[in-house]
């Protein structure tokens, strides 16, 4: 009897190991399939910018501020953009780049957004052109690559204005 329980012992044990043998020859394939057949890559940022169609309080009209990939917008010091119109929330808006889109979300603003003059109630995905507005301030978003050249530091003029947080383009 002993002998037979240790062969069944002999037995599963080998069995254990063919099957830890066959997943690990599994993952292994598996690993060296997906490196020759190269995953595609995330989809890059597209950069985007907004320009000022009308300012208000130190922005002047077709100024051009770029944005970074979470931008928020509202009076705020601790916003990406801060504007100090008395129609803006502390906390305004949001420009985010999420799932290959730029998407633009009210954060509960008292006075609302605006996209295209209709109110913006759930985050939504904007594109080339689509004019926002912020209190006083209505701004129109812009694909870099869509408008000639893409804005970078070595192309702002020489005598911008380090303003509201971003590069201000006079």
């Amino acid at each position: 009897m002993d002998i037979l329980i240790f062969l069944i012992r002999l037995l599963f044990s080998a069995l254990l190991y063919v099957f830890l043998g066959a997943l690990f020859f599994l993952l292994w394939r598996d690993i060296k399939l997906a490196a020759r057949h190269q995953i595609t890559p995330a989809i890059r940022e597209r950069p985007g910018q907004v320009r000022v169609l009308r300012g208000h309080n130190g922005f002047d009209e077709g100024a051009v501020l770029r944005l970074a990939p979470f931008t928020t917008i509202g009076r705020s010091d601790t916003n990406t953009i801060t504007i100090s119109d008395p129609y803006a929330s502390s906390e305004h808006a949001l420009l985010s780049w999420r799932s290959g889109q730029w998407w633009l979300e009210d954060r509960d603003s008292r006075n609302g957004t605006l996209l295209n003059d209709l109110p913006v109630e759930t985050p939504l995905i904007i594109g080339h052109g689509d004019v926002i507005g912020i209190g006083q301030m209505q701004l129109k978003f812009e694909y870099c690559d869509l408008v000639g050249t893409e804005i970078t530091p070595e192309l702002i003029h020489p005598n911008r204005e380090e303003s509201h947080g971003l590069a201000l383009e006079k």
